[in-house]
């Protein structure tokens, strides 16, 4: 009846253990590898489990490649550094039942008060994702020119558009460690920040206008500028090279250019 879905790259192996441990051994797991060469060795693998080796053509495209593997009704996506107490799958699955015609269910991660009714259209942050597998396929899975941050804002604004509804679920309440499940180094910060404006006016260009995305990230192109100056004056090559960056990133998404950076 469900599928879980996990993408890696180079994962940390206690997070993943952990995930694991959480997740039990009920359901069937699908792990996308994005790495190509991920080590299982010291992983405690459910018996249903099934590995994918992939070209690290981003988080979503790895979700995709899942979500096309999968033979049940509904697939459960987690980010490998989320944490959850141990009755929220059955929770999910409870809730898919009373409300039954959705796209995706969302549970909380603290932005609404967690005994608030569910939010209806919701879009916004959804780093564990319950999947409703026939509804979801009429809008074509996940945007694969997307590589890392807001492929799930786009396809929760397309839900929303297409009037396949998504709810966000405050009483279920996960924790979220963003961008932990990797071990953090400088080029990683710098690719990041590459792909966060890239994928920021990307997002607004496809699902508003360009003029609507020029008019909500001029102000980051602004500040980033402003420190760029400020960091020559004081020497700073480090911020310096991070906002350029940030600038290199958005400037290639207004120029139409491909996210083509990589690790």
């Amino acid at each position: 009846m469900i599928t879980i879905i996990l993408v890696v790259y180079k994962s940390d192996k206690k997070k993943l253990n952990k995930i694991l441990k959480a997740i039990g051994t009920k359901y069937n797991l699908i792990i996308v590898d994005n790495s190509l060469n991920y080590n299982f060795d010291l992983i405690k693998l459910p018996k249903r489990t099934k590995i994918i080796r992939s070209i690290n053509n981003g988080n979503g495209s790895g979700i995709n490649i899942a979500l096309k593997n999968c033979k049940t009704k509904f697939a459960i996506y987690f980010d490998i550094d989320v944490e959850f107490k141990k009755n929220l799958i059955h929770n999910l699955i409870k809730y898919s039942k009373k409300i039954k015609k959705f796209s995706i269910l969302i549970p909380g991660h603290g932005k609404y008060k967690s005994g608030s009714l569910p939010v209806k259209d919701y879009v916004g942050e959804a780093s564990v994702m319950f999947i409703n597998m026939s509804i979801l396929k009429k809008i074509g899975f996940f945007d694969e020119n997307f590589f890392l941050y807001f492929e799930e804002l786009d396809i929760l604004s397309r839900c929303k558009e297409k009037k396949i509804t998504a709810y966000l679920l405050p009483s279920l309440e996960i924790r979220h460690s963003r961008a932990s499940s990797i071990r953090k180094s400088a080029k990683l910060d710098l690719l990041r920040a590459w792909h966060y404006m890239w994928s920021m006016f990307y997002f607004y260009k496809k699902n508003y206008s360009y003029f609507f995305a020029v008019k909500k990230t001029s102000h980051y192109i602004f500040k980033d500028l402003v420190v760029i100056l400020i960091s020559i004056l004081f020497l700073n090559y480090k911020i310096i090279k991070f906002r350029f960056f940030r600038l290199f990133g958005i400037t290639s998404s207004m120029l139409g250019l491909n996210s083509f950076l990589r690790p």
